[in-house]
């Protein structure tokens, strides 16, 4: 829906008409004047313009340069007068972020599921199967799993080391990419115990798809037809 005019913007407006009217004006009556005066009835402002040029730019110029004037004043006024800080219905819409798309996420599970069957495997109820049954299971969805990893997201380690290792947090380290457990007290440098060395995605290549495909579907049903 289209926003109306702020009070400062209808004020400017405001003015401007009022200097145009008034300059159309001066040039009726000055018309007007000027043919009561005595002047041929054939006249026109081109003849007037001729005669009285310089009577004819005052009275035109003078209520738009003042029109001009009193509106740039009036903005400036309106602007200094408004609360610091405040935004206006379309500068707060501007500033909501877009929520980002699912797309990528669900392009990515896309390809698990696709090479590994990761999806069928979660959502599947496990807990009446043997041991050996999810091992023999997990073999597969680990290497098909671990296939897309190597071919589409570039890993590194966020710490150095070997699980168990002992490691130390220098001051001025990122709490979303180091966490630290345990008995957490004083100040960086932290001495402890590496309990995972964590990951970092440093790349992402994902295969492009169709703008007309549905990003919501995971993976297709299959029919086979007899």
């Amino acid at each position: 829906m289209q926003e109306r005019p702020s009070g400062s913007a209808a004020l400017v407006v405001a003015i401007v008409v009022v200097a145009v009217v008034l300059a159309a004006s001066n040039i009726g009556a000055l018309a007007y004047v000027w043919g009561a005066s005595g002047a041929p009835h054939d006249t026109d402002l081109a003849a007037l313009a001729r005669q009285h040029l310089p009577a004819l730019l005052y009275f035109i110029a003078a209520p738009l340069v003042a029109g001009g004037v009193s509106a740039f004043l009036a903005a400036r006024r309106l602007a200094a007068a408004r609360p610091v800080g405040a935004v206006t219905r379309g500068e707060a819409r501007a500033a909501v972020p877009t929520p980002p798309s699912p797309a990528f996420a669900l392009r990515l599970l896309g390809l698990l599921q696709q090479e590994g069957r990761l999806v069928d495997f979660v959502s599947e109820d496990i807990d009446s199967y043997s041991d050996e049954q999810v091992g023999a299971a997990v073999r597969a969805i680990h290497a098909g799993c671990r296939k897309v990893l190597n071919e589409h997201v570039q890993l590194q380690h966020i710490l150095a080391g070997e699980d168990g290792s002992e490691v130390v947090v220098e001051a001025g380290f990122d709490p979303a990419a180091v966490r630290l457990t345990g008995n957490v007290t004083g100040t960086p440098p932290f001495r402890g115990t590496l309990q995972h060395s964590g990951w970092r995605a440093t790349k992402v290549t994902l295969p492009e798809t169709s703008a007309a495909v549905d990003p919501a579907i995971i993976a297709p049903a299959e029919v086979e037809i007899a």
